[in-house]
């Protein structure tokens, strides 16, 4: 573990989308309790809480989750509130850090509708629009599942969030027409990406335990090829997300082109504060800052495919 002297000493600060954040991690949307806010002071730059949608949803019923050898699959259905009980509780989130609100809708006015009660709050420094979650569907398809429905939520987005940042989060699939269609559409910033659909079986039981999104290092080679490609065809910061469990994890979704980095499945078993210690000590060990690293990859950049 990094002395704390020596952590000091190394440059965590980087920009993204115009907020100033004092390290690049942050958590993934749904994967923070307000009641774990006090473990991960001083670890994250920005606090992320869970998705935020126009009215109370129940989510899926039971099972939700389930263990994998290399991650999990979950099927939460975001549950939440809803915006108005929401914003209520949104102080407790309140760690003295950029607060990034995750909204999600079922069509693009209810996206809009969202986004313009959240452009007059000062609490909140940017908005993620949750354009990927694969357990909201219609007609059998992810909603937004395609660069036009993109680009059409981005920019009603743009239109009434006023001058808050937004990143507009995307599933794999497409991912490099898709972050196009957002960059155009007046997106301020990508993350990169969500869970992957996946289905777990009940042996014994012989029936399908959870449908749902794969996470955990068993999507890290995806995410990383995510990255790598997106960032290198827009011209907007992105965060990288998927499977992130430690230090190195971080630097390699940097390395690929990631400005900040989202910690999500890892959370659950691993204190981040130790992801940030392993990251400060690769970058104590390189000599860089922190910003130094997006993109720093060396030799030849294969083609995107």
């Amino acid at each position: 573990m990094v002395a704390w002297e020596e952590m000091t000493s190394v440059d965590l600060a980087v920009e993204l989308c115009g907020v100033p954040l004092r390290t690049p991690l942050m958590p993934a949307s749904g994967t923070l309790s307000k009641e774990a806010l006090g473990e991960v002071e001083g670890v994250y730059g920005a606090m992320l809480p869970k998705t935020t949608t126009p009215v109370a949803r129940t989510g899926n019923p039971p099972p939700r989750v389930a263990e994998t050898p290399a991650g999990m699959v979950n099927s939460i259905g975001l549950q939440n509130p809803g915006v108005e009980q929401f914003l209520r509780t949104l102080d407790a989130f309140d760690l003295g850090i950029p607060i990034f609100v995750s909204v999600a809708g079922d069509t693009a006015a209810e996206f809009a509708s969202l986004c313009e009660i959240l452009s007059d709050d000062d609490r909140i420094s940017a908005v993620e629009l949750n354009l990927s979650c694969p357990n909201v569907e219609c007609g059998g398809l992810a909603f937004c599942a395609g660069p036009a429905s993109v680009e059409e939520v981005v920019a009603v987005c743009r239109a009434a969030v006023g001058d808050k940042p937004i990143l507009a989060k995307l599933t794999n699939e497409g991912v490099v027409e898709n972050a196009r269609a957002a960059e155009a559409a007046g997106a301020d910033g990508l993350t990169v990406m969500n869970t992957i659909p996946a289905l777990t079986i009940d042996a014994k039981a012989r029936k399908v335990l959870v449908r749902g999104g794969l996470s955990g290092p068993a999507i890290k080679p995806v995410a990383l090829m995510a990255v790598y490609d997106v960032s290198g065809v827009v011209n907007v910061p992105v965060v990288g997300s998927g499977g992130v469990a430690s230090g190195t994890d971080v630097a390699e979704f940097m390395l690929a082109g990631a400005t900040a980095v989202q910690v999500g499945t890892s959370s659950f078993v691993r204190d981040p504060r130790e992801i940030l210690d392993e990251f400060s000590s690769y970058l104590q060990e390189s000599g860089l800052g922190a910003t130094e690293l997006t993109g720093a990859l060396r030799g030849v950049r294969p083609a995107v495919t």
